[in-house]
């Protein structure tokens, strides 16, 4: 069936909760979970307004770039433990970069065979300005998306 998967999270109940429907099919199938956390570094971000935005030149972009890392180790240790409930093999990854993107390189890269994504239930308007990581996986990934409703199995 499936050798290899890999699921994204943010550490949100909702992210989790796929996690978890993710585990249960790396369980089944005997596949390595790859868990992978994607944030865009506060620091490649401050390049670009570092220089025009009032006030930017005072804020302590190393000290958000830490206080992210340590949200990353809390996304990804609470994706652990539920993977690690369910008895599969797992192996982390916290990348930088867009979601959608780290999630389709880190499955290339890989080779894996399913990417697991959670549908979020966004209303339109936030879609639009946010985009959705599912609908961009789905479209562009080279591997399986199964897409897990949130609304309904969250």
């Amino acid at each position: 069936m499936y050798k290899s998967i890999v699921v994204g999270t943010n550490g949100t109940d909702k992210d989790l909760a796929v996690v978890g429907h993710a585990a249960g099919l790396a369980k089944i199938s005997g596949a390595t979970l790859h868990i992978a956390h994607g944030f865009k570094p506060v620091t490649s971000i401050a390049a670009g307004i570092a220089d025009s935005a009032p006030g930017a030149a005072s804020i302590d972009f190393e000290a958000l770039d830490e206080a992210i890392d340590a949200e990353n180790e809390t996304a990804i240790a609470s994706a652990r433990a539920i993977a690690s409930k369910a008895g599969v093999s797992v192996t982390e990854h916290s990348l930088g970069g867009e979601p959608a993107d780290v999630l389709m390189e880190l499955a290339r890269e890989l080779k894996a065979d399913l990417i697991v994504v959670g549908n979020h239930g966004m209303h339109t308007k936030k879609r639009f300005f946010q985009g959705s990581v599912a609908n961009r996986v789905v479209h562009h990934a080279t591997c399986s998306v199964l897409v897990v409703d949130v609304e309904t199995h969250g």
